[in-house]
This record gives structure tokens, C-alpha cells and sequence, in this order.
């Protein structure tokens, strides 16, 4: 047992410290380090819970049932160590550059485990509050009551 546990373990630990590390090199450090740590802490619980094939929300206008892709995370593990330790923000750039990204994808798609990270981020509540500067909360209710004043800032 201890066989088969051991190497998933060593894994999922290097996987959790290699994220933290990248978090704080490519996420605005202008989040503060709580909330980078956050993200890096979220993004590691979505993968972990990422179900490919699972169906997706088809949106307004399209009606037709879509899936999600398989997991974008297989290679991150291998990614995160091409980067070294200490990770160094050239070695991340020069890693973009080699897998082609150019720039953040809609969703995590796969390409680089740095511009999955961002796409993460940038496409969540947290992500829109930051950009807006503004506590929208896009996946909370504030309820009627206050649905006509505006959002406070962000910071």
C-alpha cells in the first residue's frame, strides 16, 4: 500500500510547493501574498477535482451540449520542475515562449502550467474584482436590497 500512496504523495507535494512558487512569480504581487496563496491553494483543488467529460454550461445562443476536454494538468508536474528551484521569473518567460503561448486562454487549456494558472485567475470572481478594482463578486448574490449601489473597492 505504502508502495502505491508514497509516489502520489511526493507528487502532489512537489505539484502544491512548485504552484505556490509560480503563483508568486507570474500573479500581480499587488494581490498581496494571502490572496496569491489563495490562488495557487484554488487552482490546486480544481485540478485535483477537474473531471474531463463532465458537461458543460452551453451558454446563451449556443445550444449545443458541450464537454470538458481532458485534464490540462498531466504535465504539470513535469513543467513545474523544467522550471528549477529557486524558480526564477526568466526561466517562466522562456518556458511561454517555448510552449508557443502567447497569450492567456479562456480556460486552462494545457499549453504551460504559468498561462493556466492566469487563465485561472483571471477568469474567476477574485480575477474580475482585481482587474475592475471593485468587490463585484460575480458568484455571490448581494440581493436587492443593495443592488443599486456600486461595488466597493477592491484593494
Amino acid at each position: 500500500m505504502a508502495a502505491v500512496a508514497a509516489p502520489r504523495w511526493a507528487r502532489a507535494q512537489r505539484l502544491d510547493s512548485g504552484m505556490r512558487e509560480l503563483a508568486n512569480i507570474v500573479l500581480p504581487a499587488s494581490l498581496g501574498r494571502a490572496r496569491v496563496e489563495r490562488v495557487a491553494a484554488d487552482f490546486l483543488v480544481w485540478i485535483r477535482d477537474y473531471r474531463a467529460g463532465a458537461e458543460m454550461p452551453s451558454g446563451y445562443g449556443h445550444p449545443r451540449t458541450q464537454v470538458t476536454p481532458p485534464n490540462p494538468s498531466a504535465h504539470y508536474a513535469e513543467q513545474l520542475a523544467a522550471l528549477g528551484s529557486p524558480m526564477r521569473r526568466e526561466a517562466v518567460e522562456r518556458a511561454i515562449t517555448d510552449a508557443k503561448a502567447d497569450r492567456i486562454p479562456q480556460r486552462p487549456d494545457g499549453r504551460h502550467v504559468a498561462t493556466d494558472l492566469l487563465a485561472f485567475f483571471f477568469n474567476s470572481s477574485l480575477g474580475e474584482d482585481f482587474l475592475y478594482d471593485a468587490k463585484i463578486r460575480r458568484d455571490d448574490c448581494r440581493g436587492l436590497a443593495n443592488s443599486a449601489k456600486r461595488p466597493e473597492k477592491f484593494s
